[in-house]
């Protein structure tokens, strides 16, 4: 366990930890404010915050968004009976300036890239997930305005079934507590709603993806059922060595 924790700490942008946010800042109405700017919208409030959260300041401290849409592609490998196979480049180029490159923003109906950056993700429910090297959430709760959410359950992807899917109750994206305190997984980055998604392989010295499946609702509120099949995935659908690129099936349900 301590050499995965290790792994990890080394190709995901170190977030440390964070103070609680000032209960005198306030919410802006206008969206998100990049860190850069000095946006001080902290704190909980009573006003509807664009992006879902009112914790924006504190979002933008853990997530360090870039304005930027990423260079990475999405595409589609092949499409058999309702069932894509995506690629997605999610490797922000590479783990070294991975912290200096936004997330690429996926639609999963259309297996597309979504032309949206860091900064008006939040704003956006044209996106279903967000990805940037082993991290991927929704759009939903903290993460974004939609109506988004996840769950996982532990069958493979062909076994479950329609009825079982849309039986799932989904979880939105939750960052912070109630004070803007951010939630972290073990390797202290944010923790999100595909943060068990993988096993860290002694081998190979990656992660590998686990054969489950994710109920995944994306921002306008359609629902699919997501296998991530590969975490070193070239355009083709093959296998390289490489990571952050992802192989995904996705069927909509």
């Amino acid at each position: 366990m301590m050499n995965r924790f290790c792994f990890l700490l080394l190709c995901v942008p170190a977030v440390g930890l964070f103070a609680a946010c000032s209960s005198s800042s306030t919410s802006s109405s206008g969206g998100v404010t990049p860190a850069a700017d000095g946006g001080t919208d902290s704190a909980a409030t009573t006003d509807a915050p664009t992006g879902g959260t009112s914790c924006s300041k504190a979002r933008d401290d853990l997530l360090v968004p870039i304005n930027k849409v990423s260079t990475g592609v999405v595409s589609v490998v092949s499409d058999t009976g309702g069932v894509k196979t995506l690629y997605v480049d999610a490797s922000g180029g590479g783990q070294n300036t991975a912290i200096k490159n936004p997330r690429i923003y996926v639609d999963l109906e259309a297996g597309a890239k979504v032309e949206v950056t860091d900064t008006t993700a939040p704003m956006s429910t044209a996106w279903d997930l967000a990805l940037k090297r082993d991290k991927l959430f929704t759009n939903s709760g903290d993460a974004g305005p939609g109506m988004g959410g996840a769950m996982v359950i532990d069958k493979t992807f062909t076994a479950v079934n329609a009825a079982e899917a849309n039986g799932t109750a989904l979880v939105p994206e939750k960052f912070f507590d109630a004070d803007c305190n951010p939630q972290l997984d073990m390797t202290q980055t944010v923790s999100t709603t595909f943060s068990d998604w993988y096993e860290y392989d002694q081998v190979t010295h990656i992660p590998t993806p686990k054969d489950v499946t994710y109920v995944v609702q994306g921002g306008t509120g359609k629902k699919y059922k997501v296998a991530i099949t590969s975490y070193s995935g070239l355009a083709d659908g093959g296998t390289g060595m490489a990571t952050a690129f992802y192989i995904l099936k996705v069927l909509a349900l």
